[in-house]
This record gives structure tokens, C-alpha cells and sequence, in this order.
């Protein structure tokens, strides 16, 4: 595994190219879910997903989906385990920023305990606790049409790393529709609601554009979140019969 920094400060970003070999990625892509999409209630943005904690995620897991079949092979425990241990520093400064309470020393403190991945919160014994942090994987299918966005924001607090997986068709290919980032002096750990476009906060003035992500298959795009980790999805100008096809993997502790 060859983590590639595209970015360091503000904070980290990376790929991870050719994740998928050329099987995975057609696997993938050919069984990547339609049935039951269309009843998906669009949030602000016209952004349609589900992740494993929606009964459409937990019916195509019960009848043996590939596609996800495949992700929970390819992000297993020791895939996570071997990225932390590469990340380990960049994810401790990733986490400095927020030295400012009892529970931001807690937060840390879980960084430095033996990691175990998990399914889903599970009570701990006084042990476990003291010796084991329990991380979660979640996988979000994410399908996005013309004109959707997403407004820039940072991730909820309990967000340790972004993944994310794009399945673009033959004219979507290589556009600059991926992920876009931002440097800003505007910190925001908690991910709390702004409004971006007033005159305290005008995205024109405190936001430069740093990265967009090329919407290209088989690699893995990531990064760590941060209390500057801003980062949105620009209005897609897409044909009409096209979809922005992802698989966001998030780790969260």
C-alpha cells in the first residue's frame, strides 16, 4: 500500500492509486446498486445515498450483494490497521488542534490505545476501554445528477478518515467532478451549520479552492478530517442521463 500526500497543510489528503485491480473494479461497477434507489429521499443538494445502517444496505447484504461483498473483503481490519500505523502521525496532528478540554485529551488518548475494528458499538469492559480503541467502518452508496452539490463542511467530530471510491461512465471519466477542497482560516472541528455565503463568513472571501479530485476509477481518494478539513462537491454540470457514482468509505472512532 503507497500512500501518494497531494496535499499536507492545511491538512492531509492522499490517494492510493490502483487500488482496484481491473476485476475488482468491474465487479464493483457492474453490481453497484439501482433497485430501490429511486425511493431514496434526496437531502439538500439532491445528493441520494444509503449506508449500512438503512434497511436497503442491510437487504442487499442479506442476499449476498458482490458489491458489497467485495468492499468488506477489500476494507477489512488489517486494511485499517496497516493505514493507521502509516498514518499514525498524521492523524495524531490531525487531532492536536482540538488540545482545548477534557474531552479533546480523551480524543487523543483513544489514538494511543490498541485499535480494533468493530461492526458496530458494542459495550466495553473497564479493560477494554482502558486498553482499546473500537473503530467503525461505515460504507455510503452515493448517487449524484445534474445541478446536485454539496455545500462545503468538515465532517462530523466522531470522523477519523474519508475513502472514497468513484465509478464514473465512459463521459464522465477523468472530469474534475470529484471532491473539491478548500484552504480557510475557518476552523470548525464540530462541523457546526454556517452560513457560507454572509458577509462574516463569505465563501468567496475566506475559501481557496486547493484540490478537486479527477473522478477516476480504480484509485482510492482519501483524507483525514481536521478542524479545517473543508471540503464539498461543486454543482454538477452533467447531461441530464448521467449519475456521479460513488462508495465513500468513512472510519470513524
Amino acid at each position: 500500500m503507497e500512500i501518494k500526500f497531494l496535499q499536507k497543510k492545511p491538512f492531509y489528503i492522499f490517494v492510493i492509486e490502483d487500488f482496484l485491480s481491473d476485476e475488482e473494479y468491474q465487479k464493483l461497477d457492474n453490481n453497484f446498486p439501482k433497485d430501490g434507489v429511486d425511493n431514496i429521499t434526496p437531502v439538500v443538494g439532491n445528493k441520494k445515498s444509503f449506508d449500512a445502517r438503512d434497511d436497503l444496505f442491510k437487504s442487499l447484504n442479506s442476499k449476498k450483494n458482490l458489491s458489497i461483498e467485495i468492499l468488506k473483503k477489500k476494507f477489512d481490519e488489517k486494511f485499517f490497521l496497516d493505514l493507521l500505523k502509516k498514518l499514525k502521525k498524521e492523524v495524531f496532528v490531525s487531532r492536536l488542534a482540538k488540545l482545548t478540554s477534557i474531552n479533546s485529551l480523551k480524543n487523543l488518548y483513544s489514538l494511543m490505545r490498541i485499535p480494533k475494528l468493530v461492526h458496530e458499538e458494542t459495550k466495553k469492559s473497564f479493560i477494554q476501554k482502558f486498553f482499546y480503541s473500537h473503530y467503525q467502518c461505515n460504507f455510503e452508496f452515493s448517487y449524484m445528477y445534474k445541478n446536485s452539490f454539496i455545500h462545503p463542511h468538515t465532517d462530523q467530530r466522531s470522523k477519523l478518515l474519508s475513502l472514497m471510491l468513484y465509478f464514473p461512465t465512459k463521459n464522465l471519466e477523468n472530469l474534475k467532478i470529484g471532491t473539491t477542497f478548500y484552504n480557510s482560516k475557518i476552523k470548525n472541528f464540530n462541523n457546526k451549520k454556517m452560513n457560507l455565503f454572509d458577509k462574516e463568513n463569505d465563501l468567496r472571501e475566506n475559501f481557496e479552492e486547493t484540490i478537486t479530485f479527477p473522478f477516476k476509477k480504480r484509485n482510492l481518494y482519501c483524507f483525514i478530517k481536521s478542524d479545517s478539513s473543508w471540503h464539498s462537491v461543486k454543482k454538477l454540470e452533467i447531461p441530464e442521463n448521467e449519475v456521479r457514482k460513488s462508495i465513500n468509505i468513512n472510519l470513524k472512532i
